[in-house]
């Protein structure tokens, strides 16, 4: 199928269809649930998947039993060719490892690699579930500021190497694109972070989710596909749930070329009995992989034009906050900053003067306080209806 602006442009009504960022918002901030609020939080898009997976997974339905479900080499090859494809990164089937999402992946690798008390690195304002993964095993948050300056996010390399010399530090968790300033990193920046892990046995777990929604003018840079020895040192989590919207069928992967980390990280999974799959992940994985490229394709150029838009409008309307604009990612990084509000303040106009569904910066860390973050993955009708609330809402303050 051929796709354009009108597949995404089509609103289909998700309340009342137990969707956790429709049906959940209005319980998740504590607004009144007779409120009209705009989700526009969760990483999940309001666009239907691809039709061939519509149809792909249709199908198997039909069979009418939902048992247990065999992992086929179609599974992985579909994987491994659209990784070599999309990230021109060559991996191998044996590298590959099923997991139900990126968070349990990461959160094996914590649970196996290090022990309670041990540090783990993250680089804040970052994707809230690596500091909840942390703190939930009782290992010890250690962050590495990003650097902020006019809007542009880089890495505090300096600062980066005295944490990972420090022996008490044993993993890195990396976020690339990035969630929520939406850099894609440079080759040159991910080989500088990578060879300052491997040189101090720092493992690397990457959280690559999203590198399929990059923006034009940009690429992803697979952080296992820059050198041997960093391929070595580091476990690559993928899904295509961000991309296809698949996110409820809990279908994602792991990539370790390391035999023995990969050996220890496959025992980690057999502890937790994780090892079951979706049974309509893998037809939809497959059908999205070989089928789909067209649609990613069109999703980023309608994405484009909600960034264009979505900046045009603060630029003339609301000139108090200042547009992040993502390199990567659907998800758009807003400073308040200049607005004259504390961060409580700013989380508290958002959520119940202009009724909308947003992650706060807060729950980024620290350095996401005066940020709000906004998923623009939605018609282009629900974003129009979210910006003229912020505008009203100001005008109204």
């Amino acid at each position: 199928m051929k796709y354009n602006k009108e597949y995404f442009d089509h609103y289909t009504e998700r309340r009342g269809t137990r969707s956790i960022k429709w049906d959940g918002c209005n319980k998740k901030f504590g607004v009144d649930p007779d409120v009209e609020m705009i989700p526009m939080w969760i990483a999940d898009m309001d666009f239907k998947c691809p039709e061939e997976v519509i149809e792909a997974v249709t199908e198997k339905a039909r069979e009418g039993i939902y048992g247990y479900s065999t992992r086929e080499d179609s599974f992985f090859e579909a994987i491994a060719k659209w990784v070599e494809k999309r990230y021109l990164w060559k991996v191998e089937k044996d590298w590959i490892i099923f997991t139900p999402g990126v968070i349990p992946g990461f959160t094996v690798a914590i649970q196996t690699f290090t022990q309670p008390g041990d540090g783990i690195i993250v680089q804040t304002p970052v994707y809230y579930p690596f500091m909840d993964g942390v703190k939930n095993n009782g290992r010890t948050l250690v962050e590495n500021v990003l650097i902020e300056k006019d809007g542009v996010y880089t890495m505090d390399f300096q600062d980066l190497e005295e944490k990972a010399k420090n022996p008490f530090n044993k993993l890195l968790i990396l976020s690339n694109p990035h969630n929520p300033v939406g850099r894609c990193w440079t080759k040159e920046e991910l080989e500088r972070l990578g060879n300052i892990c491997a040189d101090n046995g720092v493992l690397v777990v990457s959280d690559e989710i999203h590198g399929d929604l990059i923006m034009e003018g940009y690429s992803h840079c697979a952080m296992s596909g820059i050198s041997e020895k960093i391929k070595n040192n580091t476990i690559t989590n993928y899904a295509p749930s961000k991309t296809f919207n698949l996110a409820g069928l809990q279908t994602a992967y792991t990539i370790i070329p390391n035999d023995s980390i990969r050996e220890k990280f496959q025992k980690g999974l057999n502890a937790n009995r994780v090892f079951n799959m979706n049974w309509f992940g893998p037809v939809a994985l497959e059908t999205a992989y070989e089928k789909c490229q067209g649609y990613v394709e069109a999703l980023c150029e309608y994405l484009k034009e909600n960034l264009d838009y979505m900046e045009a409008y603060i630029k003339e309307y609301i000139p108090q906050i200042k547009m992040i604009r993502p390199e990567g990612t659907y998800l758009v990084w807003l400073d308040f900053r200049k607005t004259g509000m504390t961060a409580e303040e700013i989380e508290d106009f958002v959520v119940n003067k202009a009724y909308i569904g947003a992650d706060l910066g807060s729950w980024f860390g620290k350095p996401g306080e005066g940020f709000i973050r906004l998923n623009i993955a939605c018609p282009r009708c629900i974003l129009e209806k979210a910006m003229e609330r912020l505008k009203n809402s100001f005008c109204e303050n």
